[in-house]
Parts: C-alpha cells; sequence; structure tokens
C-alpha cells in the first residue's frame, strides 16, 4: 500500500448517517454514509437539509463530491423513494463531478436509477482509487 502524501481530510460536519470530510489538496468532498437507519422519512428529511446546509456553505462549484454509501442499509420502499427523488438534486447539483462509491452490484443498480431519474452524472464503482482518479481530473 502506498503512502498518502496528501493530508488527511478534514472533518466539516457528523451526525449519526453522515459524515462529510473535505479534502482541500484533492479538491473532493466526502459524504459517507453509517449503517444507522433512518427512524423515519422526517430524520431523513431533517438530516438531508442539514447535510445539504453544510454541502452549501462549501462551495459547490469548487469540489467534486465523493459519496461513499457502501454502509447504507438497504431501502427502496415508495415513501424512502419519494423522498430521496425530492431530495437528491438540492444534495447533489453544483459539484464539479459526482462519484458514488457502493458495496454491492444491487446499490449499483439502485444508484444507477436515481442517475437516469434526476439526470445528474456521477461515476458509480466499487473501486475507490478508480473513483478518485475520476474525481480528480480536471475538464
Amino acid at each position: 500500500m502506498s503512502e498518502r502524501l496528501t493530508p488527511a481530510p478534514k472533518l466539516i460536519w457528523q451526525d449519526d448517517h453522515y459524515t462529510v470530510l473535505l479534502d482541500a489538496t484533492l479538491g473532493i468532498v466526502w459524504n459517507v454514509r453509517s449503517s444507522r437507519p433512518f427512524a423515519s422519512l422526517e430524520e431523513l428529511e431533517a438530516v438531508k437539509g442539514a447535510l445539504c446546509h453544510c454541502l452549501d456553505g462549501l462551495g459547490r462549484s469548487r469540489y467534486a463530491l465523493l459519496v461513499d454509501v457502501r454502509a447504507a442499509p438497504g431501502r427502496n420502499d415508495p415513501s424512502f423513494e419519494a423522498a430521496m427523488n425530492r431530495i437528491r438534486p438540492r444534495w447533489l447539483r453544483g459539484f464539479r463531478r459526482v462519484g458514488v462509491l457502493v458495496q454491492s452490484v444491487v446499490g449499483a443498480m439502485q444508484i444507477q436509477r436515481y442517475a437516469r431519474q434526476d439526470g445528474i452524472e456521477r461515476l458509480i464503482t466499487s473501486d475507490e482509487p478508480a473513483l478518485l482518479r475520476y474525481l480528480t481530473e480536471q475538464g
């Protein structure tokens, strides 16, 4: 394993569901999902609202967004899907690039469906080094 040449990402915000890290050297904002399920749709909306507020304060256009959902509990019930359809555009729009790190083929398929629904281009992969290369490419 190679030694990391850049400083470790800085913790920007955290709650029971998400950790937001900023790697200013690479120009990447990390959103790391925990394994804790949302207790209710109201909790989902509140957490995503706070997360979006945090991201708004960073200046989205300056960064790429890496969303790590490898630990996220699977969920696709209709009420959750409807809430995520409302939330996703505000969460993901405005970044130079968006990448999603998934654990499984099923997770990748769900994120691909989301990408088709909201029209926000993103790389979806379980290959973290490839995702970091994509997010740090200029252009």
